[in-house]
């Protein structure tokens, strides 16, 4: 049987903006658009606009300072700098004719590699996801998780890999660039979860890139998480399955999930 169109897609197009469907609604409140979405969104629409293939978009920063509502969206973005090397974009998320998050995103001209060699963390080896037994598979929503170590509440060292389920834009399939972004508010939850559950909402998402990745599996590794005074800030590790594509980070607030109504 086919599923509706609110299950095939997080937006569709409409009138220039975007209309949610029922994969965007969050966490939080189902009269809410869920980060992952807006995250998403806005780093599609910058590439959709302002990308090419001869630039790395090397870093994405959303900040989500008010709770989106779900309502129809326009996206308002504008150059800051496009010089030879970097260019620098910003957009605006609007809903009600209100802005509700902020999004900068900045473009990097791949050059060859300086000599030496630089510290970095030991490598992840990771099981491939096709071969983790059945047992260790989960379907949370929009994307299927298969678990490396840990669990998603875990106090323990956790890693996994995520693979979207259905399109962040009815009829748009991912590109690489758009399907980190879809993916990465993951890491606020994944950092942040503890053996109580989910009480931190994050506030913003930063995402680091050297690399796009080659395939549609993106592995989380938890790298880090610290808290005081009901604020949180978390750390990924980001990879494809040929290896690390770079980090994400989030900052969150203490913050309990309202009743279903």
């Amino acid at each position: 049987m086919t599923k509706p169109d609110t299950d095939t897609a997080c937006f569709a197009a409409e009138d220039g903006g975007y209309r949610p469907l029922n994969l965007a609604r969050s966490y939080w409140g189902r009269d809410a658009l869920g980060g992952r979405a807006v995250v998403g969104l806005l780093g599609y629409e910058i590439e959709r606009l302002h990308g090419a293939d001869t630039l790395v978009p090397a870093r994405l920063t959303v900040d989500m300072y008010r709770l989106a509502p779900f309502a129809s969206l326009q996206i308002r973005s504008r150059v800051i700098r496009d010089g030879r090397r970097l260019r620098l974009v910003e957009a605006d998320l609007i809903a009600n004719g209100e802005a509700v998050a902020r999004a900068s995103c900045q473009f990097l001209a791949p050059t060859p590699p300086p000599a030496g060699r630089v510290w970095s963390p030991a490598p992840w080896n990771p099981s491939h996801p096709d071969t983790i037994k059945d047992e260790k598979r989960e379907k949370r929503g929009a994307f299927e998780q298969r678990t490396v170590s840990g669990h998603l509440g875990a106090t323990t060292e956790k890693g996994c890999w995520i693979r979207e389920r259905f399109a962040l834009v009815q009829g748009q399939p991912f590109t690489p660039f758009s399907r980190v972004a879809a993916a990465a508010d993951f890491a606020s939850p994944y950092s942040n979860m503890g053996d109580a559950g989910i009480r931190y909402m994050n506030t913003d998402v930063t995402i680091h890139l050297h690399r796009v990745p080659t395939a549609e599996w993106i592995g989380f590794e938890v790298t880090g998480h610290e808290a005081s005074q009901g604020i949180a800030v978390g750390h990924c590790r980001l990879h494809d399955l040929d290896g690390p594509i770079g980090y994400v980070s989030c900052t969150a607030i203490a913050n309990e999930r309202r009743p279903s109504s």
